[in-house]
């Protein structure tokens, strides 16, 4: 990656901690609210690969505990797992589309969730899974002009019978 990219995804991370730390929890529906650091880590994944993702991931589980003050080590666990499976996905699909990013985003909220559920136990059963769905319903919206400025900074990997990753 140049450094003109280096910078530009730097300047999306910031954007995305922005949006968390001042418009995210005034956009809230039924407790939950969009996770603009997970959702970045997850479109990250779906456009590059499983390790960017991890990496990604780990970063927006460390900004995230740090802008909530909650457990580092839960989020970070979370949130890297949750980034890597969505990158591993990535290698499922030869060409991704609509369906393909509001799946894969969908299905990384709701891993992130089920971890961090699992291992910070704070509310019920149907509270949580209410948060869970409505999140992974507004990380899929948010998700989908992100991966196309994405889709911009990582061009396409390699060409497979003709037809381009992403």
């Amino acid at each position: 990656m140049s450094w003109g990219k280096g910078f530009a995804y730097a300047v999306l991370l910031f954007i995305a901690i922005g949006l968390q730390a001042g418009l995210a929890y005034s956009l809230n529906v039924f407790g939950a609210q969009p996770d603009f650091l997970l959702t970045l880590a997850l479109c990250t994944a779906l456009v590059t690969d499983s390790v960017v993702g991890a990496c990604v991931g780990f970063l927006s589980g460390l900004f995230m505990a740090a802008l909530s003050g909650t457990t580092v080590g839960t989020y970070l666990l979370s949130r890297m797992l949750a980034a890597w499976l969505v990158g591993a996905l990535r290698k499922r699909f030869v060409r991704s589309g609509f369906l393909v990013t509001l799946f894969g985003v969908a299905m990384g909220t709701i891993v992130a969730g089920v971890l961090f559920g699992l291992s910070v136990p704070r509310m019920g059963l149907l509270r949580w899974l209410t948060v869970t769905f409505v999140s992974a319903l507004w990380n899929s919206i948010v998700a989908l002009p992100l991966v196309l400025v994405l889709r911009r900074l990582f061009p396409p990997l390699s060409p497979v019978r003709g037809k381009t990753y992403f």
